[in-house]
């Protein structure tokens, strides 16, 4: 398989409009984070994001930093605490800012941060056959046009290359507390939700309940409080609630259902882990009856279950969604040379 590794935004464009003209199937790679989700086939050759890694312009005192979409995040994330901020993701060091973005990583802090798509504020992106495109603006008084930036993120490579973006960051939590409890459900996650005030995170398991506290230390101290009013709870390790999941299964699938039917989805697995309040679940599938099993019940719940590790691929989707998909897929890759079949837009 060839490789390919451009070094700035006119080698991805070259780099596409040689590979539309030959019909060269393609597939972006990043930080190798996330394969598994939506892979398919054959491909002919792979485009590297990761030369593109310069930092465009930083100014803490706007909280806005903009960055090559090849990027580590352990570089970004060194570059982002000498400012005191961070960027909230909590993916690999390894994994590339675009290739987090693409993926549409879940954030396990969601509830307090928000979501991945709305920390983009601009991105700059190669299209299949080699237009270069910008959407969105680093200032809200400038912001015309579609949000393209949006429609990138999730596409998992399918319609573009990500090659620049300019990303919303925050401030470092001045204090910051994981608690544990003995037992564990959907049931008990549930109090803590509703008991402790905007939590980062509240992770439910077969037989424990992470709670992530993030914020001012008198905040911090209350949300502890009122947490231990519901459970008993012991500090635990700060990296375990972002630990990956089930990491000694073949395939793990994530599923997306609206955050009052997880218990639903759930029921009688022995193991999964949840983010309450977000909707999201990991499950490890055993086989594809498995696997098949567990989509009908995310399907029959409103949902979608995509693998995230192993064979298995995103899933079926309903007409409609493959049909919007087809026809974006047309837009922005008329020649379907990027990954096809990767995403529902097969």
């Amino acid at each position: 398989m060839d490789l390919i590794h451009p070094t700035d935004q006119a080698g991805v464009v070259e780099a596409m409009r040689a590979a539309t003209t030959v019909g060269m199937r393609m597939r972006i790679v990043g930080g190798r984070q996330h394969m598994d989700t939506g892979a398919t086939g054959e491909i002919g050759t792979e485009l590297w994001t990761t030369a593109l890694d310069r930092v465009v312009a930083y100014d803490p005192a706007e909280m806005l930093c903009v960055v090559e979409g090849g990027m580590r995040l352990g570089d970004l994330r060194a570059l982002l605490a000498d400012g005191g901020q961070e960027w909230p993701v909590d993916e690999a060091g390894s994994a590339t800012v675009g290739g987090v973005i693409a993926a549409d990583a879940a954030l396990p802090r969601q509830l307090r941060v928000g979501c991945l798509r709305d920390t983009v504020v601009e991105m700059t992106f190669v299209t299949g056959d080699g237009r270069r495109i910008r959407s969105g603006a680093r200032t809200v008084k400038n912001v015309t046009g579609y949000d393209l930036h949006r429609l990138l993120t999730g596409s998992l490579g399918t319609l573009g290359v990500i090659t620049q973006i300019a990303l919303k960051v925050r401030p470092l939590p001045k204090a910051t507390r994981t608690l544990v409890t003995r037992e564990g459900g959907i049931e008990l996650a549930s109090l803590l939700l509703d008991a402790c005030p905007l939590p980062a995170a509240v992770v439910a398991e077969h037989d424990r309940v992470l709670v992530r506290l993030e914020g001012w230390p008198e905040e911090v101290a209350e949300q502890a409080r009122l947490a231990n009013e519901v459970a008993v709870l012991a500090e635990d390790d700060p990296a375990a609630w972002r630990e990956p999941p089930f990491a000694d299964a073949t395939t793990v699938a994530r599923a997306a259902v609206v955050p009052s039917r997880l218990a639903a989805c759930v029921e009688g697995y022995e193991r999964y882990r949840a983010l309450l309040g977000v909707g999201y679940v990991w499950i490890p599938c055993d086989d594809e009856q498995a696997l098949g099993q567990l989509r009908e019940r995310a399907a029959s719940l409103g949902g979608i279950a995509p693998v995230v590790r192993g064979p298995g691929g995103v899933g079926a989707a309903d007409p409609v969604t493959v049909a919007i998909g087809g026809r974006l897929k047309a837009a922005f890759d008329p020649a379907n040379i990027l990954d096809p079949g990767r995403a529902w837009s097969a």
